[in-house]
């Protein structure tokens, strides 16, 4: 795989870079390495790839290869999320929940949450399950928190088959 996607990513194609820097990332088919990983990215985003904002926040977020920096984080995900990344939206209501380089925020949580989910992105789903099951920032809902952990569960998501657990239990 490696070699089809340097052959495309030496043509610029911005697909081929940001799965290259998956690639490096992760270390699949390749030796890790984050400085290449972080460059791949880059050089997408150039191009204006919405994975590539993601996977560069990403970075930035958990301080891989990079100081750890929410607001860049922050600021890469907003990007991506106005190009409608479910990824990036869903890395947003995560930060607002946790307060990390933002001012805790139940409720923009809860509206990063539901637009990846409009995107069935499952981990947001399960997030807005979450938020029902805890009443965090919303009216505690046993029924709804069952309804999104079940949309989840359903593409087999399997933390959300674990939280139906708990509400079985």
């Amino acid at each position: 795989a490696k070699v089809f996607f340097e052959t495309s990513a030496k043509l610029n194609n911005s697909y081929a870079l940001n799965i290259l820097g998956i690639l490096y990332y992760i270390g699949y088919g390749v030796e890790q390495d984050y400085l290449k990983a972080k460059e791949c990215f880059e050089l997408s985003a150039k191009q204006n790839n919405s994975n590539a904002f993601y996977s560069l926040g990403k970075l930035y977020s958990n301080g891989i290869y990079v100081g750890q920096d929410y607001s860049k984080a922050k600021e890469l995900y907003e990007i991506a999320s106005r190009q409608n990344n479910s990824n990036a939206q869903n890395n947003l209501g995560i930060m607002y929940y946790h307060g990390r380089g933002v001012t805790k925020s139940f409720s923009k949580a809860k509206e990063y949450f539901e637009l990846s989910s409009l995107q069935n992105n499952s981990n947001a789903l399960i997030n807005l399950g979450y938020l029902y099951y805890k009443g965090d920032g919303v009216d505690q809902d046993y029924l709804k928190a069952k309804y999104y952990f079940e949309l989840s569960s359903k593409q087999s998501n399997s933390i959300a088959s674990i939280h139906l657990g708990y509400l079985y239990y």
